[in-house]
């Protein structure tokens, strides 16, 4: 079946409803986000050193595992299935699903062909196998003391399994996360960001940042062309997409704001989850988080008008870009990284959390993701930090930290880095005009902050100063605790804040 035919049988099912523009919509239950307290890992004792055990990777022990996926491969095999054959990069993948639109979703996330650059490099891969039962309970398969809701990577045989939970996220992410725990080990580096570049794959740019920094935003540029919107890998030739979709958040998503995104998840194939709208004209309200702020909708990266050429690859990153969305004041607009502080920050993953952007979050709190991606990284965060540095070194490539979140002052008390600010920024990175302007030297964080930027007034380049930077430096310092025992001393001496006591 097509994704058209799966769509189809799933509104006949009453699995979701089609909206004015022909997208599908689909309620994901009480999961309406990844139960990232849900998934394990399996615990293979060859490959036991491989993993980092941190909180996103608890342990299950492998003949539970291997009890689990029998039962639920016997469960799927009495049952009406839909599969899906695809590829991640150059991973084969196959998805069996009980739910047709979860395969029609598999269908958007995923590619049709490999990556040719990635096929000769990653030879005779493992198909990765995603066992889907969205509606069902864990304790209609086994008796073990199990969570309800259950998912399991086993990265040793390329398998997932995805019971109780709807929520169309943990197919994609699932099959990235193995396909990141596997990639190092061919010398490619898997990176969770998006990525841009010109129409002939020059001036490629690669930007990470956590949810609410604006990555999808920025990366969907009127004058550059989207590589892809949330996995990259990178091998010695250049840059590709993992996926062969988008997953973007719709939460306050307007046309005039976002047009490429707007117009893909209005056409019929795009899958909405979770959104507001009015049951007689079936018109979406995208400004509506009663259900969830974690709104989303998954596409066809062809939805898109703006695209590289996906069966190449682009030219290696001339520039990368660590977006933050500071809430404290205490980040400056942008600054520039060396070696150190680029590993260093990488390994951090700094953002804000603020009020709108999750649920119960009423006042800011500081955020460290390593990797800008930890749940997603199965390896040791530094094993992808030096792989990082490496390669930007070997392709003289820049780094930046790019500052999306409030000036001065910080959250509810001064204003937000305006859009426009931002891209002036971000295009006088990509250009290379940003590289031979006058700096000034932090004095906590130690980067390089630029005083003069081409398009953008003085007074949004100030360097803040106060109490709100000792702060944030202290936080950072103390999340680097649990990273200092494998990253090198130069990064955790030379990459980090100072302060003077």
């Amino acid at each position: 079946m097509n994704a058209k035919e799966l769509i189809k049988l799933a509104e006949e099912k009453s699995l979701g409803v089609c909206s004015n523009t022909g997208a599908f919509i689909v309620e994901t239950g009480k999961h309406t986000g990844r139960s990232a307290n849900l998934r394990y890992i399996a615990r293979h004792a060859d490959i036991e050193d491989a993993i980092d055990w941190r909180s996103e990777n608890k342990a299950l022990p492998y003949p539970v595992t291997e009890k689990v996926f029998s039962a639920l491969g016997d469960w799927l095999g009495g049952q009406k299935t839909f599969q899906f054959n695809g590829y991640a990069g150059a991973f084969p993948v196959q998805v069996t699903s009980s739910s047709p639109w979860h395969v029609a979703f598999a269908n958007n996330m995923f590619r049709e062909q490999p990556i040719d650059a990635l096929q000769t490099i990653v030879k005779e891969p493992l198909t990765t196998k995603v066992l889907h039962a969205p509606y069902l309970k864990v304790s209609d398969l086994v008796s073990e003391e199990l969570p309800e809701t259950l998912i399991i990577l086993d990265p040793k045989a390329m398998r997932v399994a995805i019971i109780g939970t709807a929520y169309a996220g943990e197919i994609k992410k699932s099959v990235f996360s193995l396909c990141n725990y596997a990639l190092p080990d061919y010398g490619v580096l898997p990176m969770h960001a998006s990525a841009n570049c010109m129409e002939d794959g020059s001036q490629s740019c690669v930007l990470f940042g956590l949810s609410g920094t604006g990555k999808t935003t920025l990366s969907a540029a009127s004058d550059r062309y989207l590589i892809g919107d949330d996995e990259i890998v990178w091998t010695n030739t250049g840059l590709s997409n993992l996926e062969g979709g988008c997953y973007a958040k719709l939460i306050d998503l307007k046309a005039e704001k976002e047009p490429e995104i707007f117009k893909a998840v209005n056409q019929p194939g795009a899958i909405l989850e979770n959104v507001v709208y009015d049951p007689d004209s079936k018109e979406v309200d995208f400004c509506d988080g009663s259900k969830t702020e974690n709104t989303r909708g998954s596409y066809s990266i062809d939805a898109l008008s703006q695209t590289y050429n996906q069966a190449v690859e682009a030219m290696p990153p001339k520039s990368i870009v660590f977006l933050v969305a500071d809430a404290f004041g205490a980040m400056p607009a942008v600054a520039k990284l060396d070696e150190w502080q680029a590993q260093y920050h990488f390994l951090s993953g700094y953002t804000a959390k603020v009020a709108g952007t999750e649920m119960g979050v009423k006042t800011p709190s500081p955020v460290f993701s390593a990797c800008f991606g930890s749940p997603f990284m199965p390896r040791h965060p530094s094993v992808y930090a030096k792989m990082l540095a490496k390669k930007a070194a070997s392709t003289g490539t820049s780094i930046w930290l790019l500052n999306t979140g409030w000036t001065h002052g910080g959250y509810g008390k001064a204003e937000r880095y305006p859009l426009q600010v931002t891209r002036a920024i971000l295009s006088a990175i990509q250009t290379g005009k940003l590289d031979s302007v006058p700096t000034k030297t932090h004095p906590v964080f130690g980067f390089e902050v630029p005083t003069e930027c081409p398009e953008v007034e003085e007074k949004w380049l100030a360097c803040p100063e106060g109490p709100q930077v000792s702060d944030l430096a202290t936080r950072f310092q103390q999340n680097f605790e649990h990273l200092s025992t494998h990253a090198s001393k130069e990064v955790a001496e030379k990459g980090g804040p100072h302060l003077s006591h």
